[in-house]
């Protein structure tokens, strides 16, 4: 009995969980880390943005505070968009739904899909200073380096952009699916990178261009939509043997 009362008295502590208010601070530290991640990575890019300068930012003291909550830059970049779809996600899932109960009363139109498609990122752009740098970071995110950026965006937005091409197909049978797909990458592209070049737009005054996004959301998505759906629906054109275009 004595032996059995000993063994117990040395036998290992067994670890303790994390306690309510530890847990509440690492959800703390990992939330301010991500958001200052966003806004730098929005700024200067991925690669242009030191783990050092990130943890800096989000006002922690531990240089290795990336490492323990996200493993690596890359695991970082992961978190930064997972929080950045947070915000898309339920508008686009709205979206699409919208599109195919349109779809199914054969109401839906070109400009129908491209306005639902604009939408919630013309909204989360014009909505906060944190939704401006959301659309410069997926923007950059287009031309970073595959393993950092590139595949994680299409991994997230690629199923998305399947089902809007579906109706596309429906609503323009003469174009093919490679075309098709094709055009709605390249619109989506270009409506984050004209989102996210808008600065231009705040240095000019003349017509009230600088308030533009912010007063004029949805004026700004009907002119988006004009670009976009003519160019997926405008007469082809192909060089002729004198070099001079001609229609198809």
């Amino acid at each position: 009995m004595h032996k059995q009362a000993e063994c117990i008295r040395m036998s290992p502590t067994a670890p303790r969980s994390p306690s309510p208010r530890s847990r509440t601070q690492d959800v703390d530290t990992r939330d301010a880390i991500v958001r200052a991640a966003l806004t730098l990575f929005a700024k200067h890019g991925v690669d242009g943005v030191s783990l050092r300068q990130i943890v800096g930012a989000a006002g922690q003291a531990n240089p290795s505070a990336v490492h323990y909550h996200f493993q690596s830059k890359e695991g970082l970049v992961a978190a930064v968009l997972r929080h950045v779809q947070d915000q898309l996600l339920p508008m686009q899932e709205q979206a699409l739904a919208t599109m195919d109960e349109a779809a199914t009363r054969d109401e839906l139109t070109v400009r129908d899909v491209m306005r639902l498609w604009v939408t919630p990122a013309v909204l989360i752009y014009a909505g906060s200073a944190e939704g401006r740098m959301a659309i410069r970071f997926l923007s950059r995110l287009t031309w970073q380096p595959q393993h950092m950026g590139q595949d994680q965006l299409v991994g997230c937005s690629q199923a998305h952009m399947v089902r809007v091409c579906e109706h596309l197909e429906r609503l323009i049978p003469h174009r093919s699916r490679e075309r098709l797909f094709f055009l709605t990458v390249l619109a989506t592209a270009n409506m984050l990178h004209a989102l996210s070049d808008a600065s231009v737009l705040m240095r000019q005054t003349v017509l009230g261009l600088d308030r533009l996004v912010e007063d004029k959301p949805f004026e700004v998505v009907d002119w988006i939509v004009d670009y976009l759906a003519d160019g997926l629906t405008g007469q082809p054109q192909i060089m002729s043997t004198a070099g001079a275009p001609r229609a198809a």
